[in-house]
């Protein structure tokens, strides 16, 4: 019996790219691009990175700028696009609001809470950026913990505010 080898694998980068196309519109890659975006970016990057064409990304940008989504920057080189933080930041507490309820987000703070205070213990430190300095850059684990602990601190941001946006729904509302 013989058997086949599996064939070559082609780029998967390139099979990648090929399934984004096919499962988004233009308007939606343009629009997951600029959310990654934290520097001033022109839109003939942007077009790149959206596989789309720049007159296209131009329009797009635009729009988003108009709706807030997208800050712009006029400089010697054209306009620049960067995401806007301030509405990046509003849309990851309101997907938490629409997640959870009000006691899993206390429940969750209190988790996030206990585990920074594990890493506070842990490397005694205050912080993830008091931590990175004392860090060898072998120190594998240690440079594990730092960015888990980054990231624990944006997550216990944004579930605070989650749960004051149900603080303020029982005033406002």
């Amino acid at each position: 019996m013989k058997i086949d080898p599996p064939p070559d694998y082609e780029d998967v980068n390139q099979a990648a790219i090929e399934d984004w196309k096919a499962e988004t519109t233009t308007r939606e890659r343009i629009r997951t691009v600029v959310q990654r975006i934290q520097e001033p970016t022109s839109a003939a990057a942007i077009a790149e990175q959206a596989y789309a064409s720049e007159p296209v990304v131009r329009d797009a940008l635009a729009d988003l700028a108009d709706l807030g989504v997208v800050e712009t920057l006029e400089t010697t080189q054209g306009t620049l696009y960067k995401r806007n933080d301030h509405m990046y930041i509003y849309r990851q507490v309101v997907k938490l609001h629409e997640a959870y309820d009000e006691d899993e987000l206390v429940t969750e703070l209190q988790t996030i809470k206990e585990t920074v205070n594990t890493w506070r213990d842990k490397h005694n430190v205050e912080s993830p950026t008091e931590l990175a300095q004392k860090l060898e850059p072998d120190d594998t684990e240690g440079w594990e913990d730092h960015t888990a602990w980054q990231t624990a601190e944006q997550n216990l941001y944004l579930t605070k505010v989650a749960i004051s946006f149900y603080d303020a729904n029982r005033v406002l509302a």
